[in-house]
């Protein structure tokens, strides 16, 4: 369904993403992990098309993904709910928003009821909602534009973890009445653990590592992915430390082939 084509990423000379390739199927529920840094967000922005890689390219269904000439297909949720709507606005106005065509007040009001919230919010602004019930209404939002592909970039983080744990079967629960795909943005090891089908690791703007085998902590070997995990249970390395461990095993792996 989506396929990155070897992204790269450069900003003021810098590089912030480095051949980053990977594909994603219709219905699959993904994680992209990584330390705060490591070009997650990024990476979601040139997804979304907000961004424009300096070098690679998106597909969707095959073909280069172009908001304008497309529509939004792939559409993100982010962490902030708070920042992510007019604080002016009603749970109404905000959830009409981007609709560019008349919506039916009973669409509105079956997306409020998928979320577990009901019509007596309709009036409410931001500042009358909690940070898990604005989540709600961001993911509502997100569903009443159809998109294919739902992107949370660290949109379930800092939320307590009742809410979060709550809005993770709500999302999972939506999946299958909606036949949606997602992307999910993290650093939380646990997070990714408990929905996705599969995890991409980030370290310094490039993919590392894939975990397709939650038999934890067993098939977890890469220095990244590892301290991921220990980061969950235990004080993480320095990330002066972690550099010095992935050029070491970098290192091994070329000399073991022969490059």
């Amino acid at each position: 369904m989506i396929e990155c084509q070897h992204i790269y990423k450069s900003f003021q000379g810098k590089e912030i993403l480095k051949d980053c390739h990977f594909h994603i199927k219709k219905g699959e529920i993904i994680g992209i992990m990584g330390e705060s840094g490591s070009g997650k967000s990024t990476l979601a922005k040139i997804l979304i098309g907000l961004e424009k890689a300096t070098k690679g390219q998106v597909l969707l269904d095959g073909k280069p993904y172009c908001v304008k000439k497309d529509g939004v297909r792939i559409l993100l949720v982010f962490q902030d709910a708070f920042h992510a709507v007019n604080p002016l606005f009603t749970v109404k106005q905000i959830l009409c928003e981007a609709l560019k065509e008349t919506i039916q007040m009973e669409e509105i009001s079956a997306i409020l009821k998928d979320v577990g919230l009901d019509d007596t919010y309709l009036e409410k602004t931001s500042k009358e909602l909690s940070g898990g019930q604005l989540q709600r209404i961001c993911i509502a939002r997100a569903l009443l534009l159809k998109p294919d592909v739902i992107i949370f970039d660290e949109a379930l983080s800092g939320l307590d973890p009742l809410i979060q744990g709550q809005l993770l079967k709500l999302l999972y629960d939506l999946k299958a009445r909606y036949n949606q795909t997602y992307v999910f943005i993290s650093h939380d090891f646990n997070l990714c653990y408990a929905i996705c089908h599969r995890v991409l690791v980030m370290f310094e703007g490039e993919i590392v590592d894939e975990i397709n085998d939650f038999n934890i902590p067993m098939n977890v070997t890469h220095p990244v992915t590892q301290n991921l995990l220990k980061e969950s249970q235990n004080p993480k390395y320095s990330k002066c430390q972690l550099r010095k461990i992935v050029v070491k095993l970098e290192s091994q792996r070329q000399n073991m082939n022969g490059e």
